[in-house]
């Protein structure tokens, strides 16, 4: 427990957060995970006409987060490239280039960058696919083409 000082204490469930107010009141709240809180970040920016300062996006999910956490998940999303960004006066406009969908498929392609064995990988995850899944796969690769793409060519046959 806290002593009333505004400290977040971990309370054993690494999904709670205990919280004392100025009160001394206790508090729980559900913290969001990272992927969570960039998939609302992105949803946010989806439902803009335009590029928005983070203080727009901020104020869209409740004024729930602190400015500076909205700038490092919209940091994290441009590193990720899942929005751009241009420069408006002092701050930045940002505008979404991918949905949850395009991040959570970014996420994926990333794991795979990650391993020197893609094709173990690759046959590892399309052997867990589930029927559907497997013919949404092959009607998207498909419709693809042979020459499309875009992972690295390693320069062997398929």
């Amino acid at each position: 427990m806290n002593a009333g000082n505004g400290n977040t204490g971990n309370t054993g469930n690494a999904d709670n957060v205990e919280k004392t107010d100025e009160r001394g009141q206790e508090s729980r709240t559900r913290r969001r995970g990272q992927g969570q809180l960039e998939a609302q970040v992105l949803a946010v920016l989806g439902s803009a006409t335009g590029p928005v300062a983070a203080t727009w996006v901020q104020e869209r999910l409740d004024g729930d987060l602190a400015y500076t956490t909205v700038i490092t998940i919209l940091t994290r999303l441009l590193d990720k490239r899942a929005v751009t960004r241009t420069r408006s006066g002092r701050s930045f406009l940002w505008t979404p280039v991918a949905d949850g969908a395009g991040l959570t498929a970014l996420r994926m392609r990333r794991l795979l960058d990650e391993r020197d064995d893609r094709d173990a990988v690759l046959a590892g995850f399309v052997s867990a696919l589930s029927p559907h899944d497997a013919r949404v796969l092959r009607a998207l690769l498909a419709d693809a083409g042979p020459e499309s793409g875009g992972a690295p060519d390693d320069g062997a046959e398929s």
